[in-house]
C-alpha cells in the first residue's frame, strides 16, 4: 500500500491527496467513511472471534475424578499460516488499478509469524507536464518516468479465521519524474490499519486506511493527509 500517489493529470508528480482539488477531496472522504466502516467491522468481528475462541473451559470440581484429563485451550493460529498450521514466510501483492498512470507492487517478507517487512516499488509512465510553444500556445509535454520505494513493518494481530487486521507504520521516498527530479521529489512517513480476508489458503483480499506526513515541492510544502488504500491482492507462500 502506498503512502503517496501519482496525481491524475498531465503533472505527474508526486502529491498527497489533501492536495487535490475539492471535487477530489469529497470523493475521498466518501471512500475514507466507507474504508472506516469495512475495517472497523471486520477488525470487530475479528476480536469477537477472538474473544469466543479464547475461553477457557471451566476447572474441574474437586470430586471429579483426578484420572480426567484437564482441560486446555489452543493457542492463536498464527495471522498469515496455511491449513497445515505452518506460517507462510513470504507474499507478493498488487493494487487493483484505480485509474491514473501509477502502479505498485509489494512483497512481504516474513520476520516471525505475526510481522512482515513490507518493501514497495511503484512506477509511474505517463505525458508529463505541457508546455508553451514560441507562439504561446500550449504544447503536450515529453513523457515522464518516475518511481517509489518504501518499506514498511507490518504488524499483524493474533486472530483465527479468514479475518487479519494488521497495524503498518511506513517510510516513502518517490520522484515522480526523473527529468525534474529535484522538484519532484518527496517524502512520506506516516502508518495504515488494515485488514486481509483470505479467500482462499494462499490468497487474500485487502484494503485499509491511513494518514502520512508529505514533503515536497523541495521540502518546501509540508502536509498532512489522510487515504483510503486501494483493494490489494496477496499471494502467500
Amino acid at each position: 500500500m502506498s503512502l503517496l500517489m501519482f496525481e491524475n493529470g498531465p503533472n505527474a508528480t508526486w502529491v498527497s491527496p489533501v492536495l487535490r482539488g475539492e471535487k477530489q477531496m469529497l470523493k475521498n472522504v466518501g471512500r475514507l467513511a466507507l474504508a472506516s466502516l469495512f475495517v472497523t467491522a471486520f477488525t470487530g468481528s475479528a476480536l469477537a472471534q477472538d474473544d469466543m475462541d479464547g475461553e477457557a473451559t471451566p476447572p474441574a470440581d474437586d470430586w471429579s475424578d483426578s484420572s480426567s484429563t484437564p482441560a486446555t485451550t489452543s493457542a492463536p493460529e498464527a495471522p498469515a499460516a496455511s491449513s497445515s498450521g505452518d506460517a507462510f514466510t513470504m507474499g507478493i501483492s498488487t493494487e487493483f488499478p484505480t485509474g491514473g498512470d501509477g502502479g505498485s507492487a509489494n512483497i512481504l517478507y516474513g520476520l516471525d509469524a505475526n510481522t512482515f517487512l513490507d518493501l514497495q516499488l511503484g512506477i509511474n509512465f505517463g505525458p508529463g507536464a505541457p508546455g508553451v510553444d514560441a507562439m504561446g500556445n500550449p504544447v503536450a509535454g515529453d513523457d515522464a518516468f518516475g518511481i517509489e520505494l518504501g518499506a514498511g513493518y507490518r504488524m499483524y494481530k493474533d486472530s483465527k479465521g479468514k479475518i487479519r487486521p494488521y497495524l503498518e507504520p511506513a517510510v516513502a521516498v518517490l520522484v515522480g519524474d526523473f527529468s525534474a527530479a529535484g522538484d519532484t521529489l518527496s517524502l512520506a512517513a506516516g502508518a495504515i490499519m488494515g485488514v486481509d480476508y483470505a479467500l482462499m489458503d494462499q490468497f487474500t483480499l485487502g484494503t485499509g486506511i491511513g494518514g502520512a506526513l508529505t514533503f515536497a515541492d523541495s521540502f518546501d510544502t509540508i502536509t498532512f493527509g489522510l487515504f483510503t488504500a486501494s483493494i490489494n491482492a496477496t499471494f502467500w507462500w
